[in-house]
């Protein structure tokens, strides 16, 4: 994993980076971005344009940017936040990309914080310009960058349940609130989306148009999505085998297990664990 004090132009897949923002800023990344960003705003004003839509800066935000989107901000004078940048590669090994891709396919890259939420992130963003320095000096220190950025994406899970939990679903409709608690409840079992349909007594074709108008995923991404969070999961937290978390997660046999998540996050399960 390789760290930067400054970020490059562009951010290497595995590379993380850190940079405070002051004052004005008028910042425009008119290609696809490569990487993962978030910016804890303290004190703010301006607008952050993404994908072309408009997002008012204000204190006490966390912004979300993520591969493939195209981003451009103007910040006002009074602006301070914390920037960090995380490359494609390592954000794949985040464990809780269930909740970001939600964000992501729902088009909601801000949250506002409460004060005590906004000083905890502060206090862990800060903690990646220390410790980015240290680790030039010492590679042991990798090892406690990695924790921070597990730390913080522990936070903004957090965060992005809530909004999941608070505002997505209660918009949704009846049936899609169903689809998520079935899809928990029985996602190592049941991965055809037609067994799903059938408990809704709807067909799989209007279960998946529903998705698509309320979360804009199809049915089978958020199946497929919860799989990967929980072998992500198991993957990084625990001891157990290959071949027993491919049986705990519902696969016939490693081969499946290793492909299906190869096409999901572009590293074979072993690669992910090392």
């Amino acid at each position: 994993m390789k760290q930067s004090n400054q970020l490059p132009a562009k951010v290497p897949d595995d590379a993380v980076g850190y940079r405070q923002i002051s004052g004005i800023d008028n910042y425009n990344k008119t290609t696809g971005c490569s990487y993962f960003l978030v910016v804890l705003f303290i004190e703010g004003s301006g607008i952050h344009y993404v994908d072309e839509k408009q997002f008012p800066i204000h204190k006490n935000q966390l912004h979300f940017l993520f591969p493939g989107q195209h981003h451009h901000w103007v910040t006002g004078p009074e602006t301070f936040a914390h920037k960090v940048v995380v490359g494609h590669k390592l954000f794949e090994t985040f464990s809780s990309t269930d909740e970001f891709t939600f964000i992501r396919h729902n088009l909601n890259p801000v949250f506002k914080l409460s004060e005590s939420i906004t000083q905890v992130v502060k206090a862990e963003m800060e903690g990646f310009n220390r410790d980015l320095g240290l680790c030039s000096e010492d590679e042991s220190w990798k090892n406690i960058i990695q924790l921070r950025m597990d730390i913080l994406a522990s936070m903004m899970k957090r965060e992005a349940e809530n909004y999941i939990n608070d505002t997505l679903l209660p918009r949704s409709n009846t049936i899609i609130k169903k689809y998520w608690d079935l899809i928990n409840a029985h996602y190592v079992d049941h991965k055809p989306i037609s067994w799903y349909a059938e408990k809704l007594a709807v067909t799989p074709n209007y279960l998946n148009i529903l998705c698509k108008k309320h979360t804009n995923m199809t049915a089978t991404d958020m199946i497929h999505n919860k799989i990967i969070q929980e072998a992500k999961q198991q993957l990084r937290f625990t001891n157990d085998s290959i071949k027993v978390i491919t049986s705990n997660l519902g696969f016939d046999n490693s081969g499946a297990f290793s492909a299906f998540f190869k096409k999901k996050t572009n590293f074979s399960p072993s690669e992910y664990r090392s």
